[in-house]
């Protein structure tokens, strides 16, 4: 065998070791999902950190930076700075789930089929727990709220999205709580602007048709208050086919998370 046919072995990349910033952000991370680090709390100073971790300041700024992009600490710079923890939310994973799904200019009708699927899921497993009496009475005050204005449509729609969340975080399930709660907070969004958007339009759905949407909450309560799953993942499909026509029309645009500006609309703005 000559030289040029002896095989090659693959060429072997470099190990790479982390860098010091990495390795620390890794450190405080961990301590922080694993509340070791609460939230709302400050962390130590830098001089503080600088003892308990060997590092030089600018690995520890940039490791603060590293979880600051993760959204787990909040830096505050100046005279008054320091660096707030801030554990992770459902609040924040549902942005970063809506930012997806815009960059993807997911169609409204694709969101609504989504929450068809697994929101009628929490009806059941809320009627289900031991204690879906209990439920049941919560999901009524929170009618009995929507009731109270049914007569101004966009406060009517903010009413009605408290009740499907009060619904989906009464599920039991951590799991299924978290996954269709960020669902149904990029739906809330777009339920609310397109409200806002109807109202001034003069197009918003008249008063009937909010009395209907406060019956079907009403079955739905009265279904988990007696236990019956069955029966309430069948009317709570029944009620969002019926009442997301609406926001998931044929000319609804695609979901949005960010108005124009690039600004969030998370926080309920259209």
């Amino acid at each position: 065998m000559t030289e040029s046919e002896i095989p090659r072995r693959p060429r072997r990349m470099p190990l790479r070791t982390p860098r010091v910033a990495e390795a620390l952000a890794a450190q405080l991370r961990l301590r922080i999902l694993e509340g070791d680090l609460a939230d709302g709390a400050e962390l130590p100073t830098e001089p503080v950190l600088l003892q308990e971790y060997p590092v030089s300041r600018p690995s520890l700024r940039e490791a603060f930076r590293i979880l600051e992009t993760e959204g787990l600490v909040v830096v505050r710079r100046g005279k008054r700075g320091g660096t707030v923890i801030k554990a992770p939310a459902p609040e924040s994973a549902a942005y970063h789930m809506g930012l997806l799904l815009h960059a993807r200019a997911t169609p409204m009708r694709d969101l609504a089929a989504a929450r068809n699927l697994l929101e009628p899921l929490c009806a059941e497993h809320a009627a289900g727990r031991d204690d879906h009496e209990a439920v049941a009475v919560r999901l009524r005050q929170l009618n009995e709220e929507a009731a109270q204005v049914v007569e101004d449509g966009p406060a009517f729609t903010g009413a009605s999205v408290r009740f499907h969340e009060g619904l989906v975080d009464a599920a039991g399930n951590e799991t299924l709580r978290v996954v269709v709660g960020m669902l149904e907070s990029v739906w809330s969004v777009q339920e609310r602007g397109w409200a806002r958007r109807a109202s001034d339009e003069a197009s918003y759905p008249p008063v009937d048709r909010r009395h209907a949407v406060l019956r079907a909450h009403g079955a739905i309560e009265k279904a988990i208050g007696a236990g019956d799953a069955a029966l309430a993942g069948k009317l709570m499909r029944a009620h969002l086919e019926a009442s997301q026509l609406y926001v998931a029309s044929d000319d609804a645009p695609p979901v949005q998370v960010l108005d124009e500006y690039g600004n969030p609309r998370m926080d309920g703005r259209d």
